[in-house]
């Protein structure tokens, strides 16, 4: 019988580049040469999949995925911190941004099992710790600055500033080999902006008037999307971010819902506000309008239909897929989850709000096989990836 694991790293690596990124996993679980193999940097990454939803489990050490595209659970093992106690405040080039139960953040990539620590939460402006003889946390002092120059102060428990200081989180780009990439996060009841580049200690928090809704990066500028209907664009200028306001006419009727913003396909920027409808606990999800930005006056243009592209929405940076190249995915519809962590910390047990919106008929559809979860910690979708 033939020596699988004799193979040499050329034969290898050329079975490497047919494979999908589950195949990968298992193969390189199989034994120590074909791990060995898949770690070199010269074979071509696995194409890319449809997005895994990651599902919220009471597993310490594993984190549990489901594939629309193989319509099963993938369990995938993860590194300390427990996974079961971290949140998800973000997702983008195959990299999850998480907080654990002690505020703890870090980028985590499941399939590789990499991991980076980002700056402590007690950087950022006016969060003070609380200790206690026994505890090193106790509780959170959270501030803020008054127009007159006061700091109020509120006390938040450990659970409180677990559930509801963090919001959004987007990196410019996956961490490369010399660990290279800015964040900006959306934090705080008064949903401010923070942003950190690797190798950073501390937050450096953006100064504005604003609380913000979504997060994105495309083309090289973070951009926003305001309560007050304002999107703004934000460009790394040496150690600091400035600003440049795009367009704030977004129709009053629509200040109310949960906005978000995406890239579209032809590298035009667009809106997408989020209606939702009152359920027997929570509010659900009702209906999604979408806006495209026309560049030459800067007007929000009302779109009618995706066409054959698919969008990801949710936890998660938004973002298209082709349906053509994905036939798992429906076309003209958008895949959403819910990420008001206020909504989900509150109420873990009720019905999570995630589902299929067709941008024809108005109508939303459970995701096919994927059954009944818990809403805590909130499902994010993954796309992933072996970088």
């Amino acid at each position: 019988m033939a020596d699988w694991s004799k193979l040499s790293m050329d034969v290898l690596g050329l079975i490497h580049d047919k494979l999908s990124i589950p195949d990968c996993i298992r193969l390189k679980a199989s034994c120590k040469s074909w791990n060995l193999a898949f770690k070199f940097k010269h074979h071509r990454p696995p194409k890319l999949q449809s997005p895994w939803l990651m599902l919220p489990d009471h597993n310490d050490t594993m984190a549990w995925f489901f594939s629309i595209a193989d319509k099963k659970i993938y369990k995938v093992p993860c590194p300390e911190p427990m996974i079961s106690r971290r949140i998800c405040i973000g997702s983008c080039h195959g990299w999850l941004i998480t907080v654990d139960d002690n505020c703890n953040m870090h980028l985590l990539n499941p399939l590789t099992g990499v991991q980076i620590p980002l700056p402590s939460v007690t950087t950022l402006p006016f969060v003070k710790i609380v200790q206690d003889s026994q505890e090193p946390i106790s509780k959170f002092m959270i501030g803020e600055q008054q127009r007159n120059g006061v700091v109020v102060y509120m006390v938040y428990s450990i659970w409180r500033m677990h559930r509801f200081f963090f919001h959004k989180a987007v990196l410019s780009m996956a961490p490369d080999a010399d660990g290279s990439f800015t964040i900006v996060m959306i934090y705080s009841v008064w949903k401010r902006l923070a942003f950190a580049r690797a190798g950073d200690e501390a937050w450096t928090s953006i100064q504005t008037p604003h609380g913000f809704h979504d997060v994105i990066h495309c083309n090289d500028k973070f951009y926003t999307a305001s309560y007050g209907g304002t999107v703004m664009a934000w460009e790394p200028n040496g150690l600091a971010i400035v600003s440049e306001i795009i367009s704030s006419d977004i129709d009053e009727a629509y200040i109310g819902c949960m906005m978000y913003l995406v890239e579209s396909p032809d590298d035009n920027l667009m809106l997408i506000a989020r209606h939702a409808g009152e359920g027997p606990i929570i509010s659900h999800t009702s209906l999604f309008l979408v806006f495209s930005l026309d560049e030459q006056d800067l007007q929000w243009k009302k779109v009618k239909s995706l066409h054959q592209q698919t969008l990801f929405l949710g936890g998660n940076q938004s973002m298209f897929l082709p349906a053509a190249d994905f036939p798992e995915l429906k076309q003209n519809c958008i895949y959403f989850t819910n990420n008001i962590l206020e909504f989900c910390g509150y109420f873990h047990y009720a019905d999570s709000d995630i589902g299929v919106f067709n941008m024809e008929s108005k109508k939303i559809e459970p995701i096919d096989h994927l059954g009944r979860h818990l809403n805590w910690p909130p499902s994010v979708w993954f796309f992933p990836s072996l970088s």
